[in-house]
């Protein structure tokens, strides 16, 4: 297999990993200030994040094709190492992504939800999945974390319109007012994750209700 076309996008994984390195050498070596340990920690992040959506192409490019056969029952659950897709009985999709949202001021993490979102959505078609298109939707993006666990508190840093990018088009044809209503929400939960619910708009005060009744249990 010719690897020459690929030699760049290598070349700029190793410059990132590289520059990683570095960092975690820097974190190791002693004691910073919070404001350098948390540069060093988000350039961390970013380029790490970047390389995987980089990793992620590189693969698509080089893995020699096979014939996947669908599946004629059609699929309900699709999962990955980094989420999972969930079809409900009531036209509800839930996506769960094994991390929380990133910090909106890098666009590395923003990207990362984004292009993770919609290989799951993929996955999920090619598996034989049907996925929605809401003419107007209600979604709900619910953070379970507790006050240690969670990096970004403001609502308006969190990198949401990473997730709503990566639905526009898949489950509502565009994101303005009169299309997409968004929550945005939070659940004290020991477990780091976070849920994406996306529905008819008709069903945003029971999935509501349902919110409410399970806070109430706990």
């Amino acid at each position: 297999m010719d690897l020459e076309p690929m030699k760049k996008d290598i070349s700029s994984m190793k410059k990132r990993i590289t520059a990683v390195d570095k960092c975690l050498d820097e974190l190791w070596s002693g004691f910073h200030s919070a404001e350098r340990t948390n540069t060093l920690l988000d350039v961390v992040m970013q380029q790490v994040e970047l390389c995987c959506i980089e990793m992620r192409k590189t693969c698509e490019k080089l893995r020699p094709p096979i014939s996947i056969v669908k599946s004629l029952s059609g699929c309900t659950h699709y999962e990955e190492i980094y989420g999972e897709v969930f079809m409900s009985y009531e036209n509800r999709i839930q996506i769960r992504l094994n991390a929380l949202l990133p910090h909106c001021k890098f666009v590395g993490g923003t990207q990362y939800v984004s292009d993770t979102i919609s290989r799951l959505l993929i996955g999920f078609e090619k598996e034989g999945g049907k996925l929605p298109c809401y003419d107007r939707a209600f979604v709900a993006i619910i953070e379970h974390c507790n006050f240690s666990t969670a990096s970004t508190f403001d609502n308006d840093n969190k990198g949401f319109k990473g997730v709503i990018n990566a639905l526009k088009g898949r489950l509502f044809k565009d994101d303005n007012q009169f299309e997409l209503s968004l929550g945005l929400f939070n659940v004290i939960d020991e477990e780091t994750y976070c849920d994406i619910y996306a529905m008819p708009f008709d069903f945003a005060s029971s999935f509501l209700y349902e919110m409410e009744v399970l806070a109430q249990k706990n």
